[in-house]
């Protein structure tokens, strides 16, 4: 946690985590500004969802060709070129939403691998007994600047404009890069996988997964669980608040709050009790899932809008205290070059599943009832209770 590659690390995604939402804020603003079409805003999460997926599959030709802090620093400096070739353009010329979908689309596909080879450096900086405080410590930044960031962004815009918002963007990711580029790495693997097949390294992921049972058993819970989080996004959320709580639409705000303020404290517990949440892993993680399931069930039940926060907030208690023992459990199981190639392929999965999970649980919301949904939610976190129970003994130390 002292180590000062590590706080070159998490200083650095600091930056660059916040410069991603400012630009999504002044991106938002900007082409609705032009076009005044919500298609083409739906367009902006949807092509950062499907090249963030291309470029996870891809993600292991890269990796077997180059350091992971190469990686990190040439993504983050294309990433910088990119929003200043955007910057330029929006200057010029304000008519084209295809051109900033297409700068979009190619910032999407160098954050697709730059974000599992961040999460992988951290074995390389951080001693095996201090990973579990050094994952909730960056679990609870991550949250904290999703929370603050999106509330800040939209005050800059309504005080500036969007083309200042990007430029602040580009300060943001130069910093970023600079401080990717202090990091320091005693050893790490450089070269072992050169002379691989594209095929062999596109493949390699998902084999590892495939041979390792406890990474295989997370993978799986994660997806089955990854389908039922989505009923935490707004269009589920503005109906819950609309038929539920029949209140107004700012209590999707409120809501989205608590459930944040419940991540960060889960962060807070981690780093106070790793090493008891350490010595118990499965029992978080089985419990865990069932307390999942049955906040979300009354959640979805209730009226009462007091409840409504207090059941957010209690939700995201677990939801990310076992959302850190899979990612100690990852990087206990796998080398570092292995281990980003896990995190390609848990990024390909999410992303896609994301995708699929979003349409399916607004059929549900708009055919049935928001209720139904939840319940339907509710009824696949228990699944992955139940399948968590019977593949507890698969948990066991293996490396790849």
């Amino acid at each position: 946690m002292k180590n000062k590659s590590f706080r070159f690390l998490w200083v650095g995604q600091a930056f660059a985590n916040l410069g991603d939402i400012f630009y999504v804020v002044g991106l938002i603003s900007f082409i609705y500004a032009i076009t005044g079409s919500a298609f083409y805003l739906s367009l902006l999460p949807f092509t950062t969802t499907i090249f963030r997926f291309i470029s996870s599959l891809l993600a292991p030709l890269v990796i077997d060709k180059l350091s992971l802090k190469r990686i990190l620093v040439q993504s983050q400096w294309w990433k910088t070129i990119l929003l200043i070739i955007l910057g330029i353009t929006l200057h010029f010329s304000q008519d084209s939403a295809i051109v900033v979908i297409c700068f979009i689309a190619a910032i999407s596909l160098l954050d697709g691998v730059a974000a599992p080879v961040s999460a992988a450096l951290v074995p390389q900086l951080v001693p095996t007994e201090e990973r579990m405080k050094a994952n909730g410590f960056l679990n609870i930044l991550t949250q904290t600047i999703f929370l603050a960031g999106w509330p800040i962004g939209s005050l800059l815009l309504i005080n500036t404009n969007s083309q200042f918002i990007i430029w602040l963007t580009v300060i943001f990711y130069t910093v970023s890069t600079g401080f990717a580029v202090k990091i320091e790495v005693l050893s790490e693997q450089t070269t072992e996988d050169t002379h691989r097949s594209s095929w062999d390294s596109i493949k390699s992921g998902w084999l590892a997964i495939r041979q390792v049972p406890t990474i295989r058993t997370l993978i799986s819970l994660d997806f089955i669980t990854s389908l039922a989080s989505s009923v935490w996004v707004a269009a589920v959320i503005y109906v819950y608040v609309e038929q539920n709580l029949q209140l107004g639409e700012e209590w999707w705000g409120y809501i989205n709050t608590s459930y944040f303020i419940g991540m960060i404290i889960s962060g807070l517990i981690v780093i106070r009790f790793a090493r008891f949440i350490e010595k118990h892993t499965r029992h978080f993680i089985i419990i865990g899932l069932l307390l999942n399931s049955l906040l979300i069930l009354f959640f979805g039940l209730t009226t009462m809008p007091a409840l409504s926060l207090l059941l957010a907030c209690l939700y995201g208690l677990p939801e990310q205290i076992r959302d850190v023992i899979y990612t100690k459990l990852f990087q206990d199981y796998a080398s570092e070059k292995t281990l980003a190639k896990i995190y390609a392929v848990w990024g390909a999965v999410l992303n896609l599943t994301f995708a699929g999970s979003v349409l399916l649980l607004g059929y549900i919301t708009e055919a049935y009832s928001v209720k139904t949904t939840f319940q339907f939610s509710s009824a696949l976190v228990f699944l992955a209770f139940i399948y968590a129970v019977f593949k507890r003994k698969d948990l066991r130390r293996e490396r790849v």
